[in-house]
């Protein structure tokens, strides 16, 4: 195991109509010490009944069920419903920025596409258990950005221009516990996790 390290092993809960992927999904993260799969269904109802009764980490979702079944940003929203705390990661076929936009909106904490690398869905398991959001690469418009305040901006733009926050904190005449607050609070939006991962989306960020 190669991927970000999870606090304690992860129960996870699938929902996909086509039981070959479902059985392949389940078999690719069980073999990780990290997940323990807990329930898998092909329909929504009983889906939703499971987030309900057990206790799960992460909501492993295709958006494309059976004919008769919710799909989409509807099928998102009535799990949100019925599970408001219970982050769901849609792992399905490929989407638009537009369309993944849309699902972030509706209550989605990531999307992975079927055609992405098997490790890059592991990963994101872990990083939507943590409460950080999950998107391909190719969707560059970052979810929560105009959330952040004009502090977490700023903050950011001095982590881009090479400033540790010991050296923020003094030039913003602030205690470093504030400037560390905040440069927490904007990765938190931002879905990201660390330094270098800031760096990794620095034309992205030099434009919030």
């Amino acid at each position: 195991m190669n991927g970000f390290p999870a606090p304690r092993r992860l129960r996870l809960a699938l929902l996909d109509d086509h039981d070959v992927v479902r059985r392949g999904t389940a078999l690719h993260l069980g073999a990780d010490f990290r997940f323990q799969i807990v329930a898998s269904h092909s329909a929504s109802a009983c889906f939703a009944q499971t987030l309900q009764q057990e206790r799960v980490d992460v909501g492993i979702i295709d958006l494309s069920l059976a004919p008769g079944d919710l799909s989409g940003t509807a099928l998102v929203e009535h799990l949100r419903e019925h599970a408001p705390r219970t982050p769901l990661l849609a792992f399905a076929g490929q989407a638009s920025a537009a369309a993944i936009s849309h699902l972030l909106a509706a209550g989605i904490n990531g999307y992975v596409g079927k055609s992405e690398p098997l490790s890059e869905l592991a990963d994101a398991v872990v990083r939507v258990s943590q409460g950080l959001y999950r998107i391909p690469a190719a969707c560059r418009r970052l979810p929560g950005q105009d959330e952040l305040s004009r502090n977490e901006r700023e903050v950011m733009r001095l982590l881009l221009a090479g400033f540790t926050v010991s050296q923020i904190a003094q030039y913003r005449h602030r205690s470093v516990k504030t400037i560390s607050t905040q440069k927490v609070a904007a990765l938190r939006k931002l879905g990201l996790r660390n330094d270098a991962e800031i760096f990794a989306m620095r034309r992205e960020l030099e434009a919030l």
